[in-house]
Parts: structure tokens; sequence; C-alpha cells
């Protein structure tokens, strides 16, 4: 395998220039593909779109994740036979964890590449940045980035993480920012943003649209929980919510909840304290039938955070209520608009949430429009092409795009999030 030569320049140790501009125009003229090497934890079965995106690049693609067939309820991606996936599995110990396959790809002159998952846990991912960069390879971080603009021990061991990098590809235009103020350099923070298996879910979305609507009451709201049933959902904040809106309201709500998990029983419990008649599907995974509850569903509220749940909502034209509160939230929450694509309330607020069930009917008058609006979201911006266009210039060394296409999309109308 012939390797791209690598020309060397001085860069900071915030994220300066790469010391490899693998661009034909930045490398002497060169043509050859390059070798990356992408080190994750593992693939889950929700990357496909960005993988299979990302592999049909200009690239020579090693992918190096744990053989897991299920990580914490989640299924892997399975490759196919002919993708350079090779097993790289992960040990932890004492809350720390190690996977020295990403070790052995920074040593390797395979590649010219890594990118390597962005979790300062990983103390192996540490080693691989740094022995990266010493054998002249542009290293990338792909994850959250900061999560809070706090100036803690957490945050300063995270810059001194990030900082082992060239360039760090993010889920969100709130982690830039905050990167930014912590002294990173903007042309090398890109916000790719996040998606699912979106090609799969456009066809399940046309089949939908074409169906007739379904009957239902003028005064019904049907609200849609989809996500493993755990206490960090906080859905008792929103089967308390549900249940004062009943009583302040003359609105009829009707809620489901998708999913199994640890906190099932106390919220059945709960629901039967409040007198909610709530219909609990349990664990589903056939994706069609995920699908058409969300689609006829007025509302998906995710009231403890919201990650790609959004994506899962807003793709089949339903908007998103989650909190306001962005340190304790997930990047996709900025992908909620409110009055556009969902609304935000006040975290833990059973009142301020209940107002916002009640105000649904107003808010979001025009079914129709309200789809649009959610499509406009995930076809635009939240979508594998999206994320693939993006990684690809971080991969190649192009100096990072704003990253503000939330608001450039929705304009005065979106409430900025930085």
């Amino acid at each position: 395998m012939t390797i791209v030569n690598l020309t060397r320049v001085k860069h900071g140790t915030r994220g300066g220039s790469s010391p490899a501009m693998l661009q034909s125009g930045e490398s002497g003229g060169s043509n050859k593909r390059p070798r990356v090497a992408i080190v994750y934890h593992f693939f889950p079965h929700y990357r496909k779109g960005i993988l299979d995106a990302i592999g049909r690049d200009d690239f020579n693609l090693t992918f190096f994740g744990d053989p897991v067939v299920c990580y914490q309820g989640i299924p892997s991606l399975r490759f196919d036979a002919n993708t350079d996936f090779r097993p790289a599995a992960v040990k932890v110990v004492n809350n720390i964890s190690f996977q020295w396959a990403a070790v052995r790809a920074a040593l390797s002159r395979e590649f010219d590449v890594l990118v390597l998952l962005a979790n300062p846990n990983f103390l192996t991912t540490w080693l691989a940045a740094a022995i990266g960069r010493m054998t002249g390879k542009r290293v990338l971080f792909w994850g959250h980035g900061f999560l809070s603009a706090d100036r803690s021990l957490k945050n300063h061991i995270r810059r001194v993480f990030f900082s082992l990098g060239h360039a760090q590809y993010l889920y969100g235009y709130r982690a830039k920012c905050i990167a930014e103020n912590f002294g990173f350099r903007s042309r090398n923070l890109y916000v790719g943003f996040n998606s699912l298996d979106y090609q799969s879910q456009l066809r399940t979305r046309r089949a939908l649209l074409e169906r007739p609507e379904k009957g239902r009451q003028p005064s019904e709201i049907r609200i849609l929980g989809v996500s493993r049933l755990t206490d960090k959902c906080e859905y008792d904040v929103l089967m308390r919510a549900v249940s004062l809106a009943l009583e302040t309201s003359e609105l009829q709500f009707k809620l489901t909840l998708i999913g199994g998990g640890p906190a099932e029983s106390g919220l059945r419990a709960l629901a039967a304290q409040l007198k909610l008649d709530i219909d609990f599907v349990g664990e589903l995974y056939d994706e069609e039938a995920v699908a058409a509850y969300i689609f006829y569903a007025d509302v998906v509220v995710s009231p403890g955070k919201v990650g790609l749940t959004a994506m899962h909502a807003l793709m089949f034209g339903t908007p998103v209520i989650s909190h306001s509160d962005m340190d304790r939230q997930m990047p996709e929450a900025e992908a909620v608009a409110p009055g556009f694509s969902g609304m935000l309330f006040q975290h833990g607020d059973v009142a301020e949430l209940s107002q916002c069930l009640i105000s649904i009917p107003n808010v979001f008058c025009d079914r129709r429009q309200t789809r649009k609006n959610c499509f406009r979201v995930v076809d635009e911006i939240y979508n594998p092409h999206r994320q693939c266009e993006v990684l690809s210039d971080a991969i190649r060394g192009k100096a990072a795009g704003p990253g503000n296409d939330m608001q450039v999309l929705y304009g005065d109308g979106y409430e900025g999030r930085s």
C-alpha cells in the first residue's frame, strides 16, 4: 500500500493547522487517497447512514471497533464483507477504558489520518492521539466536545485531551462556541451534527405520507415517548404534567411510551396513582412500527434530555418537546426550534411542561406545515450526507464552516444556544 507523503508544518497545541494537509492542492500535487483509521468503542446500527456515506468518498477506510453484538441495549452495525473492519476489544478497569488497537493504529505506517472517539475516559486514546501527532498523522476527535462552559477541573482535563488532536468533529454548534471560548481555533471545529439511517427512514416516511390520515377527535392530543425507560428520562415529570393539563384544560391527552427498562414498574405505579390511562408498548425494534407511532403523534416529549430521539421524531414530521437547560442536554436538542420544530420548557418544571402540552393546538395548528418544518431540519442539516460533507472536510484539513446551520435555516425565529 502506498502511503500519502505528509508535509510537516508547525502548529499550536490547541488545534492548530494539521501537519498533513491532505488535499491535492496542499500536498505537493499528490492525488493519493488518504488512508483513514476510524476508531470507535463499537459501531451502533444507527451509524449505518454516515458510515455508508463516508465509505463512498475518496478515502481508503479501516474501521476499528469492539465486535460486540449489542452494547447497552443498542445493536451493533454489521459491516459488509468487503469493508475493512478490524476487531478492537474494549477493556474496562476501574471505570478507565482501554482499546489497544487505537495505539497500534497510531503506530502503524498504514494510516495517514486517525479519527478517534472523543472520550477522555479511554486512556489509550490519549496515547493514540499523542503518538499519531508524533508520527505525522492528522488526528481528529469525533464526539460531543465540551458539554458545558464551566471552568471546572473536568473541562480543564477535556481541554488538554482535545488539544492532542488537530481538529474536532462535533454534533452541535454550542460545543463549537464553547471550544472557541476555551481557545480552540474556529477553522478546526467542524460541526457535522448527527443522523440516523436516513435513506431507509426516508422510504418509510414516503410510504406513511401516502396513507390517509387517521380519524381523531379535535380535542385529543397524542403524546409519545420513545426511549429506554430509566430514571434519567424523567417520564414522571411528563406524567405529572399530563395529569395537570387534564385538570386545567378541556383537552384530552393520550400518552404512549415505547421502550422498556428499570423504571417501568415505577412509572406504571405512578400512572395508577395519577389515574392516567397510558399505553406502555414495551420494547419495539420494528422500525416501520415505531415510525408509524411517531408519524401519527402530535408531539414527542423527552423531559429528561433528548438525543437521537429528536432526529427520529423530526424525520417523521413530529415536533419535539424537551427542556432548555443545555448543560444537561444532548447536542441534538439544538434541532428543537421553538414554534417550528418543537418547544422547550424549564428543566423539571411540571407546570411549564403542562402549559406546553396545552398550547400544542395553537402553536402547531397547521399539521402539514409543522411536518414540513420538521422534515427540513433533517433533510437539510441532520442527515448522513451533511455529516459526510463535514467529516470529509475535517479529514482533508479544509477550514471548518461556521456550523450555525439552524440559525441560518430559521433566522430570527431560532433562539441561540451558545
